[in-house]
This record gives structure tokens, sequence and C-alpha cells, in this order.
């Protein structure tokens, strides 16, 4: 099984000491290979908004030698793993930036078809709120990606670090890690796919009306549906 993990900051602090965990117990059902992307490392730019991507295609971006790469990565991936800790009630910038550079792959654009039968986790910690907010910005993402299933994990802290947590607390937050983990293991691993996201299964509709209305024919997104069979209806996204 592979799986690639997207960690939300250099800081090798409370989240990332749970993605560890998670991993570990992960690996403890089954071999698991482990790809990780350290932002802002492994994506040290900030999207700029040219809207190349969408244009001109996503090789082209001047981000390309970083995202192309990891993009890769991604589609050949059992898997999805993505981690922030909380910045300001929200996500770190460098996993908004990191979500901004793959917004052609929304499925409204150009989705990946291997991306609808991905399972992905989140996990997120905070000192005291914002969690959820911070989550929730990357599992709207990861939707629009297509991704068949979003799962979530956060812990607040209250200002601890992760070795001067109290045992009872820090043995609280290992039990649960290890038993989504040990969930999630078990749920990639038997392949089932749920049935897609109602609101995405709409924009997918909405998408190809709009695209048939559509008279640029040199728009990338109209030929790459008519590519993928999805622009006639010969062929669906959400079925293999």
């Amino acid at each position: 099984m592979k799986i690639v993990v997207v960690h939300g900051s250099p800081r090798k602090g409370n989240t990332y000491k749970a993605t560890e965990l998670f991993k570990k117990e992960m690996q403890s059902q089954g071999e698991i290979e482990c790809v990780d992307f350290f932002l802002p490392k492994d994506m040290p730019e900030f999207c700029r908004g040219c809207m190349t991507c969408f244009i001109k295609g996503e090789e082209k971006c001047p981000h390309a030698d970083y995202t192309m790469p990891i993009l890769d990565q991604m589609v050949l991936a059992d898997a999805l793993i993505f981690t922030t800790p909380v910045f300001a009630l929200s996500l770190s910038g460098c996993m908004k930036s990191f979500l901004d550079h793959f917004a052609f792959i929304f499925i409204v654009h150009r989705a990946r078809s291997e991306m609808f039968e991905k399972k992905t986790f989140i996990i997120s910690s905070t000192v005291g709120a914002g969690a959820k907010s911070a989550m929730k910005t990357i599992s709207t993402s990861l939707k629009y990606w297509g991704v068949n299933r979003v799962y979530t994990y956060n812990f607040a802290t209250f200002g601890d670090e992760w070795d001067n947590l109290k045992l009872d607390k820090k043995n609280k937050i290992e039990k649960q890690i290890k038993q989504k983990a040990s969930t999630f293991y078990k749920e990639v691993a038997s392949g089932k796919l749920h049935s897609p996201y109602l609101h995405i299964r709409i924009m997918y509709s909405i998408s190809k009306f709009i695209l048939k209305k559509y008279t640029d024919e040199d728009s990338l997104d109209k030929k790459y549906w008519i590519e993928k069979g999805w622009y006639t209806g010969e062929k669906n996204p959400f079925k293999a």
C-alpha cells in the first residue's frame, strides 16, 4: 500500500508526532510505503493566481517543477494524508498555497480519474481552537478533487508540547490515533468505494452542462472532458 503524506508545517511538533504515530500504526497492519512531502520545502512558492494551469496547462505552471512530481505521486498512491497545525484559527499558509496550486484538478476543470478511488485522511492539532476550520478548507479541496472519502482527526493540547502532555491525556490521544489509523488502513485495504459525495455529483452534472454550452473549442477543460468521455456521457468518472 502506498501512502502520500503532505505535511503542512516544517516544525516537527504535535501534529507531526501524531502523524508519525498514525503511520506507525498503519505499518503495523501491513506493508506500507510512505512518500512524505514537507511544506514549504517541497512547495516553496506561493501560487501566483496567474491562471496558467487553467489556460495553457498545468505543465506550464511557473512552479511545475514542484507541482508535477507531487501530483504524479498522489495519483499513484492508494491513499493520501494531509496534516496541518492550526495557524490563527485556520490551516497553515503553506498548506493553503499547496492546495491553491492544484485547483486545476477540481471536478469542474480537469479532475484526475484516479482521485475518484482515493481515501484521504486529515490530521490537525491546535493549542485551543480552530482545528475544524483548518480541516474544512483541506477537506473542501479534496472533495472537489473527487476523492471517494475524507476522514479527519484533531486534538487540542492547550499549549503543551507532545512530550509534556499529561499522561492520561496523551494516552487518550494515542489510543484515538491508533484506532483511527487501524480503521483507515482497513478502509483503504478493502478497496471499497462509497457513493460519491452528493454535491460533487451535482457539480459534475452542472459542469458537463456548462461545457456543452461553452463555445471555446480551445478550452483545455472541454478538450479534457471530451478525451475522457465525460462530455458525451459515454464514461462516468465515478464508475470504474
